[in-house]
């Protein structure tokens, strides 16, 4: 029998037609259901993680209660097996620790749910979803808790206009950084807003979108249900983009996706970690495509942005931690030396709440961050070059302007120069050499293979040359 089949001839709590103590009993049921629901949902973001959470827990949505079985309904089909094999039992504790009279759990689709049950539902939206000012918040993700300066401020207002439906003219975007740059915090800001403006919108990663169509495939299962799921929504946002990047079935399927649903009047919003032209792997003619969507890129932020999020992540941190403090001349020492992404500053703010709590509680002082943070400091410290940086050395050692460095021209004056400066870059940066390719100007990522490997050929023999790059690559170091 399919799962919510035999729930059709219950009687419906959530229902009409019942006299009025029925009435009350089923209102006090469903809203402590509704509340309990509240409370475990904080709880399971800090059992599971916030990857977990966000991927399978926040969009289960308490919908109803029939003959005192509690009915949830999940996004999909692999986020419902994921939720009955990992979390279904650990949901029903925590439960029944609010409502110990509560019954059991069924976890279902939307189609699974009875119809009568579904409208009663949309009736009473407090037992749909919890109500918003009470659902649990993602450490910043929140358009509100979006630390902005001009590495991420155009990204910022494509974000904002898209979840406030003002981006219709450019049905798709791309959004792209290296890991940890705020990518994922502007999509689920997104569709948050999108969301309470009553828009329908899918947020998935690019491995859900992978493993879902595959499942669909290769269990010879009909796909129609997995392109319904993907392509009714009003908004479909896919993170990590780049996951589906040389899987062709998938990567046609994903493009299929796109064109039905901005056909229809929707919006597209992808986030990955390169542009268009930088996605290894990606098909060329659907790289043409995606060449063809807007996009905005994210850059690591500056010193006064690091310093705003170790500010935000301390104070984060101290809600839950009460009393946790850190000196502000290590949070500017920090900011000063730690050349990393906003994920990276949430990592230290972390060690340093385990300094506070070893210390007893005493605020974390210069020396004591320094102690606690020595081997990231180092890290990052190498980890601060950027492509960037070795183009403006290397030009200024070759008696160059770094634009004169981006030149295409062959003429052995600027053409080693530039070679040194991609082999450097190979070298001393954590860019792909695709995105090396774009920060000199769009070369292929084969171009600068060959630079590099002719480079490292010819500082065999050349023991000049070879010199020659200690005493650039010293400089870049020495580089404040």
């Amino acid at each position: 029998m399919p799962a919510g089949q035999g729930l059709k001839n219950q009687t419906i709590h959530a229902g009409v037609g019942m006299d009025q103590g029925d009435e009350a009993r089923r209102r006090t049921a469903g809203l402590g259901a509704a509340r309990a629901y509240e409370l475990v949902r904080k709880e399971l973001l800090g059992e599971f993680g916030a990857d977990v959470f966000r991927s399978y827990i926040e969009p289960l949505r308490l919908v109803a209660e029939l003959d005192g079985v509690l009915l949830f309904r999940a996004g999909s089909r692999v986020a419902q097996e994921r939720l009955r094999q990992q979390v279904q039992h650990r949901l029903e504790a925590r439960m029944r620790a609010y409502a110990p009279n509560m019954g059991p759990i069924q976890i279902l689709l939307e189609h699974e749910i009875p119809e009568d049950v579904r409208a009663l539902a949309d009736a009473r939206i407090e037992l749909t979803r919890p109500a918003a000012p009470a659902a649990p918040k993602l450490p910043g993700l929140s358009f509100e808790n979006f630390c902005v300066d001009e590495s991420n401020h155009r990204a910022f207002t494509v974000a904002q206009m898209l979840a406030s439906g003002a981006g219709v003219n450019f049905p798709t975007w791309l959004v792209h950084s290296s890991p940890g740059c705020g990518k994922t915090h502007l999509l689920t800001a997104i569709a948050r807003m999108a969301t309470e403006q009553g828009r329908t919108v899918l947020m998935l990663t690019g491995q859900e979108f992978l493993e879902q169509f595959q499942s669909a495939l290769h269990k010879k299962r009909d796909s129609s249900a997995f392109k319904e799921m993907v392509r009714a929504p009003d908004m479909l946002i896919i993170d990590d983009f780049h996951r589906i990047c040389g899987k062709k079935a998938t990567e046609e399927e994903a493009f299929d996706t796109f064109y039905d649903v901005t056909r229809r009047g929707g919006q597209v919003i992808l986030a990955a970690n390169h542009g268009a032209e930088g996605l290894e792997g990606l098909d060329d003619t659907l790289r043409a495509k995606l060449k063809g969507a807007a996009a905005t890129e994210i850059t690591e932020p500056g010193a006064s942005l690091r310093r705003r999020i170790l500010d935000q992540r301390v104070a984060f941190h101290a809600r839950a931690a009460l009393g946790f403090s850190v000196a502000p001349e290590a949070l500017d020492m920090i900011a000063d030396r730690m050349h990393v992404t906003g994920r990276e500053l949430d990592g230290a703010v972390c060690q340093l709440l385990i300094e506070w709590k070893i210390s007893g509680g005493t605020t974390v002082t210069l020396d004591a961050a320094a102690t606690a943070l020595q081997n990231k400091l180092s890290d990052a410290a190498e980890r601060r070059i950027t492509v960037q940086l070795v183009q403006k050395v290397v030009a200024r050692h070759y008696n160059m302007t770094p634009q004169q460095l981006l030149e295409r021209t062959r003429r052995h004056a600027i053409a080693r120069p530039r070679q040194v400066a991609m082999y450097l870059a190979c070298k001393m940066t954590h860019a792909s050499l695709p995105d090396i390719g774009q920060r000199f100007g769009g070369f292929d990522h084969t171009t600068i293979m060959y630079a590099r490997d002719r480079i490292e050929a010819l500082a065999e023999t050349d023991p000049n040359l070879k010199a020659e790059l200690e005493t650039v690559a010293r400089a870049i170091r020495r580089e404040p």
